[in-house]
């Protein structure tokens, strides 16, 4: 690693304007799979992209309400975008990307019925790694590929502000064999002499660069194929113009200030893309209207890099901290978004606040809603795990009465009750709850028949209905009381009528074109507390006639997004 370099000089950042990320790239990654994960997400036709109606949902569930204002001015989201391409990099999610071509007269592929699917092992194993090996995962992913072939030289970072150079001659010269991974991660070398929280400007960056390093980016001689590239020399593919479609100005290695002009550039882009993105470092920009050359130069002045940045680089982050408060509040502070830790807390409590310190408050519906669906989950002892500290006293006590509040009935499934002997042969390993010396709940019983069949027992297997406990056979033993069937016999012949009433419910049946309307609208009238029944295969839903109601409400609340007209089938 590279020492302070005294020769960086300060910046005077009073007549620039800040610009630091506020999204979170972690944490909007793992909303992105947890939302794809969650619903039948179907990319647009024509061009791939995801569609408006889930760019505007994914937009509520990042991490800068930015978002949202992008999607209702232009219908797409373009942190969005990278962000799903980033996950399809990590194989987090699938689906089509070479499309089809209709016929031969296309000149373009089409995707249809692209829906994404989930890697769901892959996603696991990756939030199961620690903090700081899923970050360096997803540092080692910017370095590399820089998502979907772009580099410095010709994009605009995401999050960045500067165009890049005219992409004609791109696939020749000396762009043909430049590695942009082995720059990238020396820029990253110098950045990490920089002392945190001092604001450095970029110009003496650049010219550190070009005095002790000229050529970091472009090799000093080149591999040329052809005599003419030699001929056009190491910057052959760098022209400015002063209008955007102008009379483009080469340059050249002669000049005086060519390494400014391109590895300048590229220095510049560079620092508002990978180290910005991953929130390692803010910029500061000039507020003077730019009269230069094209592409922009000097217009990123200054930056300075945080602490964040100098753990990672270290591999010596902040363990998260987790502390339950005595309000029932949960604060956890971590450097990196501590997913794997969130995504247990939040099954217990609601999220207040999202920031370097996460509070979330402890819900009692939650937690009795886990308590029904995990046996083994202990909440107190999970939260003093988390936490490394035992529980304030008032929010222990409260947990116990939840707990026991969630023991008053449990609903056992692939389980029977088993009425039998105290001592029967081995049938612990089958036990689930003993209620009495002679009876207990056991899971999987045909195992446990044949076991008892095999030590030589007849096991009786009876199956009670819904309206009434069925009638056992003469000679079996039981705790549960007989009904005298002296009381209910009638006399031989004698006829009695069965009262019946049979209800009618008029049912309608909704087909819909696509999944995607019909999953919108089935939620919608799951939230309007409507009964649906919904056919996947015949894309239909059906509910009763009383709940016309509530299905116009959500026809109406969907028309922001579709055209709906109702059809009679005759």
């Amino acid at each position: 690693m590279m020492q302070p370099d005294p020769n960086l000089t300060l910046a005077n950042i009073k007549e620039l304007s800040v610009f630091s990320n506020h999204y979170d790239l972690r944490h909007d990654l793992h909303a992105y799979v947890e939302y794809v994960l969650d619903r039948d997400v179907k990319r647009l036709h024509r061009s791939n992209e995801l569609n408006r109606s889930d760019s505007k949902r994914l937009a509520k569930l990042m991490s800068d309400s930015c978002a949202i204002e992008e999607v209702e001015q232009n219908g797409y989201s373009k942190w969005i975008n990278y962000v799903d391409i980033l996950a399809h990099i990590f194989e987090f999610v699938n689906y089509d990307t070479e499309g089809t071509y209709a016929g031969y007269t296309s000149s373009e592929p089409s995707f249809p019925d692209n829906y994404i699917d989930v890697s769901i092992g892959k996603y696991e194993d990756f939030i199961d790694l620690p903090l700081i090996e899923q970050e360096k995962k997803l540092f080692d992913i910017l370095v590399n590929h820089y998502l979907d072939d772009y580099n410095e030289f010709y994009g605009t970072s995401v999050l960045g502000r500067l165009s890049g150079f005219s992409t004609r001659g791109s696939a020749t010269g000396v762009m043909q064999d430049l590695d942009f991974t082995r720059p990238r991660r020396f820029l990253i070398e110098v950045l990490q002499s920089c002392a945190p929280g001092v604001w450095y400007t970029i110009s003496s960056l650049i010219q550190y660069l070009k005095e002790h390093y000229p050529y970091f980016l472009i090799p000093k001689k080149p591999k040329y194929r052809h005599e003419w590239e030699a001929k056009n020399g190491r910057y052959g593919n760098f022209r400015e113009s002063k209008e955007l479609w102008g009379k483009e100005i080469q340059v050249l290695e002669s000049d005086a200030d060519a390494f400014e002009r391109v590895e300048g550039r590229f220095v510049e882009r560079f620092l508002e893309g990978l180290p910005l993105i991953l929130g390692y470092i803010e910029v500061a920009y000039s507020k003077k209207e730019y009269k230069g050359y094209l592409p922009e130069i000097n217009q990123l002045q200054a930056f300075r890099v945080n602490d964040k940045f100098l753990h990672v680089m270290s591999g010596k982050i902040i363990e998260p901290k987790v502390t339950v408060q005595p309000n029932f509040e949960i604060h956890v502070e971590s450097e990196l978004y501590p997913v794997r830790i969130l995504a247990q807390l939040t099954k217990l409590a609601d999220v207040v606040t999202k920031d370097k310190t996460s509070i979330l408050k402890l819900q009692k519906k939650k937690v009795l809603t886990q308590l029904s669906e995990r046996e083994d989950l202990d909440v107190i002892r999970l939260l003093e795990k988390l936490s490394g500290q035992k529980l304030p006293q008032n929010v222990r006590i409260e947990l116990e009465e939840w707990i026991g509040a969630s023991e008053a009935f449990t609903l056992y499934e692939n389980a029977v009750l088993l009425e039998g002997d105290k001592d029967l042969p081995e049938i612990d390993q089958f036990t689930i709850q003993r209620i009495s010396p002679t009876m207990r709940i056991v899971h999987s019983p045909d195992r446990l028949f044949t076991h008892l069949e095999q030590n030589e027992l007849i096991p009786l297997h009876i199956k009670h209905r819904s309206s009434a406990l069925t009638l056992l056979p003469d000679g079996v033993r039981t705790v549960f009381h007989k009904r005298d069937s002296s009381v209910s016999k009638v006399k031989a012949g004698a006829k009695t009528k069965k009262p019946v009433t049979i209800k009618r419910e008029v049912q309608i049946i909704f087909h819909f074109p696509a999944k995607e309307l019909m999953e919108e609208f089935r939620k919608g009238l799951i939230a309007a507390r409507c009964p649906v029944a919904a056919d996947w295969g015949k894309l239909t839903l059906s509910f009763a006639s009383q709940y016309e109601p509530e299905v116009k409400n959500v026809s109406k609340a969907l028309k922001q997004d579709y055209t709906i007209k109702i059809e009679d089938i005759t």
